[in-house]
């Protein structure tokens, strides 16, 4: 009696990992901005939860909060401890406040051609490409 053997061959291995590596080395480029655009819709998102957080806090304290810290240290808290800390979703986020003013920067931590926002007491988040965004940069949308 014969003893078949199953199994794949060398060749046959080898012809799957090359084709998958080709899927691969197609897909994986193309990813990479849908990254960087999930990256800025979440960093937009997080300025309108500090715009709105900040307007609270006046409300409630009559001032506007000086740092980040400030809307997670009132109870309840306006804004969960990873945003108090000034990092979420690959931005680094710095809010400054004064008694009748504040402004938030979103800058991205790494140089990936991401946007970089601002948002101010107006409400209204603007974008910049080459730099810190600022209260004359364009409004985004």
């Amino acid at each position: 009696m014969k003893n078949a053997e199953n199994g794949f061959t060398l060749l046959e291995l080898m012809i799957v990992i090359a084709v998958l590596s080709l899927i691969a080395a197609i897909g994986i480029p193309n990813l990479m901005p849908s990254l960087s655009g999930g990256r800025e819709a979440a960093a937009i998102g997080s300025m309108r939860t500090l715009s709105t957080a900040a307007e609270q806090y006046r409300l409630r304290q009559g001032s506007y909060p000086t740092t980040l810290s400030d809307l997670a240290a009132v109870d309840p808290a306006l804004v969960d401890s990873e945003i108090a800390n000034g990092e979420r979703n690959g931005y680094s986020f710095v809010l400054t406040g004064q008694q009748s003013t504040f402004d938030c920067n979103a800058n991205p931590t790494s140089d990936n051609g991401s946007r970089y926002f601002y948002v101010d007491e107006s409400g209204v988040i603007r974008q910049s490409v080459s730099g810190t965004a600022g209260p004359t940069d364009n409004p985004v949308g």
